[in-house]
């Protein structure tokens, strides 16, 4: 799967550009529009930086990073559908912030496209633009016991 480039320093939303979803490998760094929007959206909602770890993948870093086969961060007809969020700041990146930050996506996202809450990130995609059912994953989080 191949992904279009276009030029790192256009502004693709409010708050990001093109550099910040680009993949390492190729270079491939063009997103849909609705997740630009959703993330311009929680950035808004959440009041503070965000960090794009993850946007746009080529099937080599993909697999290099143990993605899954499936991944909505692969290109389909070039634009990639998924980022891997966290926050600017290394001292928002807290688990209860994390927490948070996985709410506000959910919030934004109206139950549509997917999110997964890691520990230090979240997931986020448009997979409902391509015709995917909403998704919610919460397993990747090490939740505290309650005693």
């Amino acid at each position: 799967m191949v992904g279009k480039i276009m030029d790192d320093s256009i502004w693709v939303g409010q708050h990001f550009q093109a550099r910040e979803f680009k993949c390492p490998c190729c270079g491939a760094n063009t997103v849909h529009k609705e997740l630009v929007a959703a993330l311009d959206a929680i950035r808004k909602q959440i009041g503070t930086s965000i960090r794009i770890n993850s946007g746009v993948r080529c099937d080599a870093h993909n697999k290099a990073i143990g993605g899954a086969s499936r991944s909505y961060h692969l290109p389909r007809e070039g634009i990639g559908h998924a980022a891997d969020i966290t926050f600017g700041r290394v001292h928002n990146k807290a688990p209860l912030n994390i927490a948070r930050l996985f709410i506000v996506v959910t919030d934004v996202l109206r139950g549509q496209g997917g999110v997964i809450l890691y520990p230090s990130w979240v997931h986020v995609d448009v997979r409902d633009v391509l015709g995917g059912d909403a998704y919610r994953d919460l397993s990747q989080f090490p939740w505290p016991r309650l005693s």
